[in-house]
C-alpha cells in the first residue's frame, strides 16, 4: 500500500459524514435533541425534518424512510441529524480534520450511551464526498484512475456516473464517481469537477449501545484508514500532487 498524505493544502472535500444504525425503532429523536440543547446552550438550533409528519408506522414501513431523520440539531461545527433507528453528524465547512472530527464523533456517541435508549447497533459508516476540480470533462476524466468501455465507447471527454459495490477486510465500500458535477460555492462561485464518493460501512452482529461505544475508537480510526485508502487510489498521481499532499 503506498503511502497516504496526512494533509492536503488544497481540500477538496465537500462533506464528511457518520452514521449509526439501530436494529429496531429507539425513542432517542425526542430525547438526543434536548440533551444536546441543553449541554450546548441556547446557539444551539433544532429543526423538525419533513419525515417526521408521517406516521411511525409509515416511517418504520418503508425501508427508504426507515433510517431518515426526523430531526436536525445544529451545533456550531457539526449537524447530528437523529432518525428513529438511527444518527448522522456531519462536519460543517471548512472540515476540521480527522483528529477533530473523530473527537467529535466518540464524544457525541457517549452522551447517547449515557441515555440507555439506543437500542442495539448493526452498522456504522463513514461518507466523505470530495469534488476534484477541472473545467473541462477530458481533464476531469483524466484526473481519475478508472478505465471505462461500454460497447465501442472508451469514456475520455463524456459526462459519466460509475458507481461500485466492494466488499474488503470486511468492509463494504460504495464507491461513487461523477463526471461532468458543478457546485456552487458560499460566495457564488461556480465550480465544476468530478464527484468522488467514498462511503464505507462496517455491519455489525447486533451489539447493544454501551458495548458498541466502548470498542468504537480503534473499529472507527480502521474505518477511516481504509476509506482514506480507497479515495487516494480513486485519484491519478498528477491529481493527488495538485492538492498540494503533507506526508507525515
Amino acid at each position: 500500500m503506498a503511502k497516504l498524505p496526512e494533509i492536503l493544502e488544497r481540500e477538496p472535500l465537500v462533506d464528511a459524514l457518520f452514521e449509526v444504525r439501530f436494529r429496531d425503532t429507539s425513542p432517542i429523536a425526542d430525547i438526543l435533541p434536548g440533551v444536546l440543547f441543553q449541554e450546548n446552550g441556547p446557539k444551539t438550533k433544532i429543526t423538525r425534518l419533513p419525515v417526521a409528519e408521517l406516521p411511525p408506522d409509515m416511517r418504520a414501513s418503508d425501508p427508504s424512510l426507515r433510517y431518515a431523520p426526523v430531526v436536525r440539531v445544529e451545533l456550531e461545527k457539526y449537524l447530528v441529524s437523529v432518525g428513529d433507528r438511527s444518527v448522522l453528524i456531519n462536519c460543517k465547512l471548512p472540515y476540521p480534520k480527522w483528529k477533530q472530527f473523530k473527537a467529535a464523533i466518540l464524544d457525541i456517541v457517549a452522551r447517547i450511551a449515557k441515555l440507555g435508549v439506543a437500542g442495539n447497533v448493526e452498522r456504522y459508516s463513514l461518507k466523505y464526498v470530495n469534488l476534484i476540480q477541472a473545467p473541462t470533462i477530458a481533464e476531469q476524466v483524466s484526473k481519475i484512475n478508472m478505465s471505462i468501455c461500454l460497447g465501442d465507447v472508451k469514456v475520455s471527454d463524456d459526462h459519466a456516473n460509475v458507481q461500485v459495490h466492494h466488499k474488503e477486510d470486511g468492509i463494504i465500500h460504495i464507491l461513487s464517481v461523477v463526471v461532468g458535477a458543478q457546485a456552487n460555492l458560499a460566495d457564488g462561485q461556480v465550480i465544476f469537477g468530478t464527484i468522488v464518493d467514498i462511503d464505507s460501512i462496517r455491519e455489525l452482529a447486533p451489539v447493544d449501545f454501551a458495548s458498541f461505544e466502548k470498542s468504537l475508537e480503534p473499529g472507527l480510526q480502521h474505518l477511516r484508514q481504509a476509506n482514506k485508502q480507497k479515495f487516494f487510489a480513486c485519484l491519478t498521481a498528477e491529481a493527488i500532487q495538485e492538492m498540494g499532499p503533507i506526508y507525515a
